[in-house]
């Protein structure tokens, strides 16, 4: 039985988000969608394991493209990509997601 299953929706949303894990960069990715707990990764290959701890970093584009750093334990993973539960809640990046809903048109 899973230790955390997902009882809220996400919304629809493509970010771009570089990759780390144990120090390696994992390259480039799109979220396949998103909210302030947790999100879909689109990975074709990868080598991630359920209960693997990453480092995403999302960039902001109106912000001259830095990057908001977010940490996540992989809780899915399929060929399709991962499922991600953000491991904290900063300002950062709640301000940098509701910046992204605003823009696509979407209420966080």
């Amino acid at each position: 039985m899973p230790l955390y299953h997902r009882t809220y929706t996400r919304i629809p949303l493509t970010l771009d988000v570089q990759l780390k894990f144990k120090g390696k960069n994992l390259g480039h990715a799109f979220t396949r969608n998103i909210n302030p707990f947790g999100a879909f990764i689109e990975l074709s290959k990868h080598e991630l394991a359920t209960n693997d701890f990453i480092g995403l970093y999302f960039t902001e584009k109106d912000q001259e493209h830095t990057c908001v750093e977010q940490k996540g334990l992989v809780i899915h993973r399929s060929d399709e990509g991962v499922g991600i539960l953000f491991a904290s809640d900063t300002e950062e990046f709640r301000t940098m997601l509701d910046k992204e809903f605003t823009h696509a048109g979407n209420s966080a």
